[in-house]
């Protein structure tokens, strides 16, 4: 809204100038007699040109911003597709299919379980007893833990389908109130993962940036790490923060050498050489 509003106001005063200057040499040949005002007039008409060179100098460079600005938003959400995509096994969707899928939905989305390796097995209880053990204890607590595994898969299940869904706001606090309610789950890291990258598509970066480390310090061997180490070099890029956008994507070539992750590291820090970032 601000950058359309400052457009706005770039092409006003541009018409403007651009009428005040077909307005002077109407002015000059009046006041012909009057060398003095004839180049007073002179120096005008001049300081208007370049006011209007620099105007139009101004709308280029706000719609080479925004060009970028809506660049990055669609690799922002074709990035998260993709990773969506790949836990899933859905296929990823087109820029086409992305812009129809980010309309508002009339109906409410079925939750579908989450995808297979997100979910660590959750082994039933037994059927029959040991012959050692007495048979109402043991029984209750089976029952109790058979019920908060069920919990748990279908709070993470929902939290998940709203980021499917593009819900982006709805999957945020679904997965914080995930890691309230299970802070020991076995989803807890992905849980944190997910986290981030609702912030993240949504340029909260500030909030995706401590999602993000917070998945690193409280899971350090959670296999989520090297994804939340490149998605912090990428929120410290978005925040221009670049020599710890250079940092954490150097790290990722370091650590996890020969990946995908490390290709993307590096054709980020690409990107920041041709940019003149470093």
């Amino acid at each position: 809204m601000a950058d359309r509003q400052t457009n706005n106001n770039l092409m006003v005063s541009l018409a403007l100038a651009i009428v005040v200057s077909m307005a002077a040499p109407a002015a000059l040949q009046a006041q012909a007699a009057d060398p003095g005002v004839v180049a007073d007039l002179v120096i005008q008409v001049q300081d208007l040109q370049d006011e209007v060179r620099t105007l139009r100098g101004r709308v280029e460079e706000q719609e080479r911003e925004l060009d970028n600005i809506k660049k990055r938003q669609r690799d922002q959400y074709l990035d998260l597709d993709q990773r969506i995509s790949e836990k899933s096994g859905a296929p990823p969707v087109s820029p086409e299919q992305a812009a129809q899928q980010a309309e508002p939905r009339s109906a409410a989305a079925v939750v579908e379980s989450p995808p297979a390796e997100d979910i660590p097995e959750v082994r039933p209880p037994m059927d029959e007893p040991s012959d050692t053990v007495a048979l109402t204890e043991p029984q209750v607590e089976s029952q109790s833990a058979a019920a908060s595994s069920e919990a748990e898969q279908e709070a993470y299940a929902r939290a998940f389908q709203s980021l499917k869904d593009l819900q982006y706001a709805d999957a945020a606090e679904e997965f914080q109130s995930f890691l309230s309610g299970y802070p020991g789950s076995e989803y807890a890291d992905n849980a944190q993962y997910w986290l981030g990258e609702s912030y993240y598509v949504t340029r909260n970066y500030d909030l995706a940036l401590t999602a993000f480390n917070d998945l690193i310090d409280s899971y350090p061997d959670s296999g989520k790490v090297p994804d939340a180490l490149l998605k912090i070099g990428y929120t410290y890029y978005e925040l221009k923060q670049w020599d710890n956008c250079r940092t954490a994507l150097t790290r990722v070539q370091t650590d996890y050498p020969d990946t995908t992750l490390a290709r993307l590291a590096e054709s980020r820090l690409r990107s920041m050489r041709m940019e003149g970032h470093y």
